[in-house]
């Protein structure tokens, strides 16, 4: 399942183990984080909850700087020390005819 929203996107990652789990990666706009059941022992970031009668092991982690405004900044940067002499630049990861004033 995902929701794809103008600031964020959420995806649900399913898993087919014995017991039905799901992993989550949600990406706002600075940062990204994620959030899953894992298969072995993970010691780093790991995060107990109960739900229910139930027990879970989560491993959880963010990701500063790999949100979606932060990629499009770091994009944008990378264009203008690029083609510092130009006053618009093209971006080749967006639609055609999309440009950066500088």
């Amino acid at each position: 399942m995902n929701f794809n929203g103008d600031s964020e996107v959420i995806t649900f990652l399913w898993t087919e183990e014995s017991l039905p789990t799901a992993g989550i990666l949600e990406m706002g706009g600075a940062s990204t984080q994620i959030a899953f059941v894992p298969a072995g022992n993970v010691l780093a970031d790991k995060f107990p909850v109960r739900i229910g009668n139930t027990m879970y092991s989560l491993y959880v982690h963010s990701y500063l700087k790999y949100g979606k405004n932060a990629v499009i900044d770091d994009i944008k940067d990378r264009l203008k020390a690029k083609n510092s002499a130009a006053s618009r630049i093209s971006n080749p990861c967006m639609m055609k005819g999309k440009v950066h004033l500088c």
